[in-house]
């Protein structure tokens, strides 16, 4: 390890420090970059301008909530698969249970209580398809530098991409992309599918 990797170490930095200067630079990536330099540069001045060499600060960010979004779905999936299994054991046990089902917040025709909870599975099955398709196919690294084109790196920018893309475990893009934003509203949307989903109650809804 060089002296850049030996330095990122996340309790070396003050976290209050950085979140205070955040609200004065705009983003998290710039007092982030420079509290890294500095560090380098106490021991190694040398390596300190190579600690943000090539990239912008909207290359980290980008990539940073990538990680964090992939990391949430890795924690939700376990969660759903088994609120899906436990909606389709209950749906069996209750196929012949019948409830007053509602039309209008009125009491209409009788139902199955599986019913409801069938469609309850059917419903986080299909959440779980899109965050699987989300995690594999939409979540991808960024790194452009500040045009998109890694010119500070020469004709090592897009060898250098790929190992990043690499280190990191993400696809790496056809292009960079951070000027357009539809893989941050594809996530917020498949989010908000799943949200809205567990925030109906079987015992209410129709």
């Amino acid at each position: 390890m060089g002296p850049i990797a030996d330095a990122c170490k996340a309790g070396s930095f003050d976290l209050a420090a950085l979140a205070e200067a955040a609200t004065r630079s705009g983003n998290l990536a710039i007092p982030l970059v420079k509290a890294l330099t500095a560090a380098v540069a106490r021991t190694d001045p040398d390596a300190a301008r190579y600690v943000h060499w090539g990239a912008t600060s909207q290359d980290v960010i980008d990539t940073a909530t990538m990680l964090g979004l992939r990391a949430a779905i890795d924690v939700l999936l376990p969660d759903i698969e088994r609120a899906i299994a436990g909606f389709a054991r209950l749906a069996r046990q209750h196929r012949d249970t019948a409830v007053v089902a509602r039309t209008w917040l009125q009491h209409a025709l009788p139902m199955p209580f599986g019913l409801k909870l069938a469609e309850y599975a059917a419903a986080l099955h299909r959440s779980r398809t899109r965050l699987k398709r989300l995690r594999n196919e939409t979540l991808a690294l960024q790194f452009g530098g500040a045009v998109g084109t890694l010119a500070a790196l020469g004709d090592s920018g897009l060898p250098v991409a790929e190992r990043l893309a690499q280190e990191l475990k993400l696809p790496l893009p056809d292009a960079p992309w951070h000027t357009h934003r539809d893989r941050i509203a594809e996530a917020a949307s498949v989010f908000a599918i799943l949200a809205g989903t567990c925030g109906r109650s079987p015992a209410t809804s129709r």
